[in-house]
This record gives C-alpha cells, structure tokens and sequence, in this order.
C-alpha cells in the first residue's frame, strides 16, 4: 500500500507520554482518522435515512419532538437534549 507523507502538529507533552508509552504516533493517527471518517459515514447513513423517513411520513411534529426528548432525557439524563441543543 502506498504511503502519503503528512505533518502534523501535537501537543509536546502528548508526543512525549505516546513516545513514554512505545505506541506508534503515526499507527495511532491513521486508527484515529480511519475511525473519524467511518463515524462520519454513519452519519451520512443516518441522515440519508431520516431525510427518507421524513420524505415517506412527513416531519416529527413538535409533540413527537419532545416525546424524543423526554424519552432521552429519562435514558441518558437531562444533559443529553442540552448537548445537542449547544452542538
């Protein structure tokens, strides 16, 4: 497999900690970017599959919306609606 060569730019107490720690900087980051664009592609997914869920049924009403929002509120605590609200 070819290889790009790439620079980027770490913290020195971090780089320091990884070398204390015998991981392999560049493995780690190439894990990292690898799992960043998988989580973005379910993303993607996701909302492909809600944008034809909202084509097929119509969008959430407000009083669906705040059924959700209970129903996440009661599973992961109040601070979950809170994040998404911020983000």
């Amino acid at each position: 497999m070819r290889m790009a060569r790439v620079n980027i730019t770490v913290p020195d107490d971090v780089v320091a900690a990884a070398k204390a720690a015998s991981l392999n900087i560049s493995g780690v980051a190439t894990a990292a970017l690898a799992d960043e664009l998988d989580r973005l592609d379910k993303i993607r997914a996701l909302e492909a599959y809600l944008a034809e869920l909202d084509d097929e049924l119509g969008p959430l009403s407000a009083e669906e919306i705040a059924e959700g929002e209970a129903w996440a509120d009661r599973v992961f605590g109040k601070q979950s609606t809170d994040r998404r609200r911020s983000a």
